[in-house]
């Protein structure tokens, strides 16, 4: 363990320390922070977890792969790589969030799914050897140095980047700490970056020129396979019937839903029929959400709360307070509005309304998603304004012309074709990595009984 490792080390410590009460109040008040809390330090690992990991196929049987996504837009990505690796190979999830966890044990539950393991090496080095990974894949760019030290050179594993992204904003704050992050970066195996900025940032930073690749973004391959049962059953639940326009406003973040609150009232004195589902990027923010449709005394209803037995009757808004159903919702609509663009968030993924063919707007701050933006803008397949104001006159021309908004679609159908194809480069990728990887002998841990 070199210099700056060992800085990194003690820095943390004593940042755990001097911050130790804050943590402590943090996770008695917020349900949020205890979620995972132990399992992420290598104390507790759920029961439904350690009996699958019991009966997974010996590590020398089946080749181990480790995937890991930080939170639901990460986890969606990846969907396609699960689905194409999870015949050939045993395959561990791990996310960061809860939302993801929720999400990934929902969508794959014959899979083992962990939270990823705080950067502290006794944590890393249990879940390391519980897992016995043959290759580790995290997924855009997570970069925690003692992770990447211990899974490459202690434990020998190849580790790899894919869809890695560096914003401007990310590089800069990764450059401050540019004698921690060159020696962290040598030891990643290999970088698969979204764009040409994407991998001149990472060798920038460190990365070996030719351990680095652009391939793609693996998000432009996103074509969920919606059934048609589950279309019809959200569409009854919802009282969305063929006169109804519906916009939703998707992966919203706080300061944003006033505003295009009043966007939806502005634009139903014109379409009476106009439905309206938000859907925040975080379910935990929906007390916020109703406090601010109250004080408007505007009707709505929770989706959580709608059965076959109690639909939605009369109310024209729906809080889309539940996990994974975002794209289903999206297959429903007429408009979509992306959050965490009209605040200083970044953007979330503008190509989700893209796939289910419905045009997308977003705002001002989209750095994020940099590389996409620019393509959706220079396609015409999607609007960008500066404030939620301006999105009036343009759905109101989208809504009331429909050659336009036709050709709007078809154009996001253009751009979606003609970028797709990093899916299968990244999976051959992985299947060449763990081909050259042959692991010497192994020994398995499996977790202990939970720590009470």
């Amino acid at each position: 363990m070199g210099l700056p490792l060992t800085l990194y080390n003690l820095l943390m410590t004593g940042a755990t320390l001097l911050f130790l009460p804050v943590i402590l109040v943090w996770l008695t008040v917020s349900k949020k922070a205890r979620s995972g809390f132990r399992q992420k330090l290598a104390l507790y690992f759920p029961k439904q977890l350690r009996e699958k990991l019991a009966h997974l196929p010996a590590p020398n049987e089946k080749k181990r792969i480790w995937l890991h996504a930080v939170s639901v837009g990460e986890f969606n990505a990846i969907r396609p790589l699960i689905n194409q690796l999870k015949e050939h190979y045993t395959l561990f999830i791990s996310t960061t969030t809860r939302t993801g966890q929720h999400l990934a044990r929902k969508t794959y539950p014959e899979l083992p799914i962990l939270y990823f393991p705080y950067d502290f090496r006794p944590s890393i080095h249990q879940v390391l050897n519980m897992v016995h990974p043959d290759l580790v894949v995290i997924t855009e760019t997570e970069i925690w140095p003692n992770f990447i030290d211990i899974t490459t050179r202690l434990h020998q594993t190849p580790l790899i980047i894919i869809n890695g992204r560096l914003s401007p904003g990310s590089f800069k704050g990764y450059q401050r700490i540019h004698f921690l992050m060159k020696p962290t970066l040598k030891q990643v195996t290999h970088f698969y970056m979204q764009s040409s900025d994407d991998a001149k940032r990472a060798i920038q930073l460190g990365a070996p020129k030719e351990r680095v690749s652009q391939v793609g973004n693996i998000k432009f391959d996103m074509n969920p396979e919606l059934e048609l049962i589950h279309q019809n059953t959200l569409k009854r639940l919802f009282n969305f019937n063929p006169k109804d326009t519906v916009l939703t406003l998707a992966s919203t973040h706080s300061g944003e839903e006033q505003p295009l609150i009043e966007v939806f009232q502005t634009l139903r004195k014109d379409f009476p029929e106009l439905k309206l589902v938000i859907a925040p990027r975080h379910p935990e923010r929906v007390p916020e959400i109703k406090n601010i449709l109250n004080t408007k005394a505007l009707p709505f209803c929770l989706r959580s709360q709608l059965s076959e037995t109690h639909p939605n009757k009369t109310s024209p808004i729906i809080i889309l307070d539940t996990i994974g159903e975002l794209v289903l919702t999206l297959s429903l609509s007429s408009l979509a509005i992306m959050g965490g663009s009209f605040i200083e968030h970044g953007g979330q993924n503008p190509l989700e309304p893209l796939s289910q063919k419905i045009p997308v707007i977003f705002g001002p701050h989209m750095f994020n998603f940099g590389d996409i933006t620019r393509q959706i803008l220079e396609h015409s397949a999607g609007f960008q304004v500066k404030q939620p104001e301006d999105i009036i006159h343009l759905a109101t021309e989208l809504l009331t012309q429909p050659e336009r908004y036709d050709q709007v679609v078809e154009n996001g159908q253009h751009l979606l074709e003609k970028n797709r194809g990093t899916q299968h480069a990244l999976v051959k990728a992985i299947q060449d990595r763990i081909k050259t990887n042959t692991p010497s002998s192994i020994t398995l841990s499996l977790p202990e009984q939970p720590v009470s």
